[in-house]
């Protein structure tokens, strides 16, 4: 994760710059969100193009924090419904098959050897 990156990121959950007491949960969580896509997709390097959903998904797990194993919370009335990690890059599922064929859309070329 870059600064710049780390810099947006902090100005979206509203934590001051100067702060940095969340620079190392953030990280784990850039690498998390990383690791996660490359898995996904089957890939090794991230295209910066592909940034804004790995932060999109650290804000979704940042707002999870201290209710990682929790699935649906309802306190005073107020209730929230957290997405499962697998689904945390559902919203981006069209982008991702298309680039990267996951829905078995793009077909491997393969080539034939006759003897």
């Amino acid at each position: 994760m870059d600064n710049a990156q780390l810099a947006k990121i902090k100005r979206r959950l509203g934590i001051a710059q100067a702060d940095t007491k969340e620079n190392d949960l953030l990280q784990d969580l850039v690498e998390d969100a990383e690791s996660y896509f490359k898995s996904l997709t089957g890939t090794v390097y991230i295209d910066s193009k592909y940034n804004f959903m790995i932060e999109n998904v650290v804000y979704k797990l940042y707002g999870r924090k201290g209710s990682e194993s929790v699935s649906s919370e309802t306190v005073d009335g107020y209730s929230v419904t957290y997405q499962d990690f697998d689904n945390l890059f559902k919203p981006y599922m069209a982008i991702l098959n298309k680039d990267f064929g996951l829905d078995g859309s793009q077909r491997q070329r393969g080539k034939a050897i006759f003897l």
